[in-house]
């Protein structure tokens, strides 16, 4: 007998660490219907504000801040508070 599993991807959340003036991993990999969760252990905030203006998420010091990805595309991102600090997240469609 053969079982086959239909079963649909769960959706994942993505981690991306703030940490030393830094988004790490500075690219991330989605798909639609994942969350996107940054942590910052750096001593001060930040922001993840993207720069098409779609989002803009708070990351205070020592805090957790996330938000789901609905739309794919590639969506480029920085720190409002540092602009050097830069992330791309690339979303792919969900199937």
């Amino acid at each position: 007998m053969l079982l086959l599993s239909g079963g649909m991807a769960r959706a994942a959340t993505i981690a991306i660490t703030v940490s030393d003036l830094a988004f790490e991993p500075a690219v991330a990999e989605a798909t639609v219907g994942d969350t996107i969760e940054w942590r910052n252990v750096d001593f001060v905030g930040h922001t993840a504000t993207d720069r098409s203006g779609q989002w803009d998420v708070a990351l205070p010091a020592g805090k957790t801040a996330s938000i789901g990805m609905t739309t794919p595309g590639v969506m480029s991102y920085f720190c409002r508070f540092h602009p050097q600090m830069t992330g791309i997240i690339r979303v792919k469609p969900k199937l």
